[in-house]
């Protein structure tokens, strides 16, 4: 039935003795253990990038990542029909519960460990990233679609919304322009590293006590505040919003960085920075420029959920990392 899998997994050196299809993959079950076979979105180039990464972390004792298995020809993908296809190891699939605390504790130690590697080859890898502050070229870049946003709001915006939601997306536009000139005077990502920049539940695999960090396809040489913040609106988002509502118990700002911070160092300076990161609204800028593209003159009642949220947890972040 997998015939054209079975036959592609041999060119990565793998036998298996059964394939199941998931959603986005295929896992081949061989005598050895489980790997994952999947279409990669990167270029050739860009895999080739990810797997030096991913190999000099495996020489830093970094083992809970997906590393790529490679071809007789010593390649981490195999071309065929078009398509470049990876294989890694499979860790299963317990995606992490961000409800979970247990579980988000052992990332975080985790997210820590990595990072803790990927700063050790910060200088051996310089030679592969960009001279540019590519941080600061992505808030700017977020900026000219917020004056588009902000002129198509002023034009037509009284049609989808009243004058007072007009007014609060307003404020978080300007304070988006705030907060860049912030993190410009902080000169803030002149110091990078490579980050994972997609640190989300399914990219996170739990698995008896220890998580395993999935599908590299997004890396970009920005700054590891950006892979540490986007973790922490995930947990913020998927549990302590809630959790607030229903006197759940979660971690505060503190506790969180103090369980990253068990294999790796944050400094008071990068304490400072991600603060203003956190605040900074990326949900809503997407979600405002998704809206703009596919407008049909009505917002989807998915999209205006969303913006609702987005204004509601605006307050409850502020205050999370204020206290």
């Amino acid at each position: 039935m997998y015939e054209n899998i079975i036959e592609i997994a041999k060119k990565f050196n793998i036998a298996p003795v059964n394939v199941y299809k998931c959603r986005y993959y295929y896992v081949l079950n061989c005598t050895n253990g489980a790997y994952s076979l999947s279409a990669a979105r990167p270029k050739p180039s860009k895999i080739n990038e990810i797997h030096k990464v991913k190999e000099c972390l495996l020489d830093y004792g970094i083992h809970n990542i997906d590393n790529y298995c490679v071809t007789e020809e010593g390649l981490p993908y195999w071309e065929e029909d078009g398509k470049n296809y990876v294989v890694t190891r499979f860790f299963g699939s317990n995606e992490l519960d961000f409800m979970n605390n247990t579980q988000v504790s052992a990332a975080l130690n985790d997210i820590g460990r990595l990072h803790k590697g990927l700063k050790l080859m910060e200088e051996e890898m310089l030679s592969v990233a960009s001279s540019n502050n590519a941080v600061i070229s992505m808030y700017r870049s977020n900026g000219k679609a917020l004056e588009r946003i902000k002129k198509l709001l002023n034009q037509k915006g009284n049609k989808y919304w009243d004058k007072e939601t007009l007014m609060i997306f307003g404020n978080i536009i300007d304070r988006c322009f705030e907060l860049t000139e912030k993190l410009e005077k902080m000169d803030y990502g002149n110091v990078s590293t490579y980050c994972h920049c997609g640190l989300k539940e399914g990219n996170i695999i739990y698995k008896k006590g220890r998580t395993y960090i999935i599908d590299w396809d997004n890396m970009k040489y920005l700054n590891y505040i950006e892979d540490v913040a986007f973790f922490i609106r995930r947990y913020v988002r998927k549990n302590c919003f809630y959790g607030s509502k229903h006197n759940m118990k979660y971690m505060d700002i503190e506790e969180v960085l103090n369980k990253y911070s068990k294999y790796t160092s944050i400094s008071s300076y990068d304490y400072d920075v991600l603060r203003v990161v956190l605040e900074y609204p990326h949900r809503f800028v997407n979600t405002m420029g998704e809206f703009f593209r596919t407008s049909k003159n009505f917002v989807p009642s998915g999209i205006k959920n969303k913006l609702n949220e987005i204004v509601e947890q605006r307050e409850f972040m502020y205050n999370y990392i204020s206290r």
